[in-house]
């Protein structure tokens, strides 16, 4: 029997860690008063909880390198950006949006009208 490695046993150990975070703030905010910061306190711990819960999945497992760990930093400098600036100019998501769905519903029957006409090109 092999002993868990250290990335395994934190890896559990988030887990736990998240596991209990989302049932304490559901507990909080199912029992408490009105008046009380005990909504305050669950709405703390949710949050805590989703963001290990994003961090477990995130960790290395035995067949499988961490999540981060293939990413350039101009991809997380432009995620960053990216964040930045639609933190700042929300309205920006409006033309991203309709952008994405150019691409997603007029590009692919744009594809299929002009690519019946084409002739196909001759081979060399």
């Amino acid at each position: 029997m092999s002993l868990p490695s250290r990335q395994q046993l934190n890896r559990g150990l988030v887990a736990i860690l998240a596991v209990g975070c989302l049932l304490a703030g559901a507990w909080l905010s199912l029992t408490g008063e009105p008046g009380d910061n005990n909504h305050f306190l669950g709405g703390s711990f949710v949050r805590s909880g989703l963001l290990l819960g994003a961090f477990w999945l995130g960790m290395p497992t035995r067949g499988r390198a961490a999540a981060w760990a293939n990413v350039s930093p101009w991809v997380t400098l432009g995620v960053i950006a990216a964040v930045i600036l639609l933190i700042r100019r929300p309205q920006i998501l409006i033309p991203i949006i309709g952008a994405f769905g150019f691409l997603l519903y007029v590009m692919p029957i744009m594809t299929r009208l002009l690519g019946a006409e084409r002739p196909n090109p001759p081979k060399h």
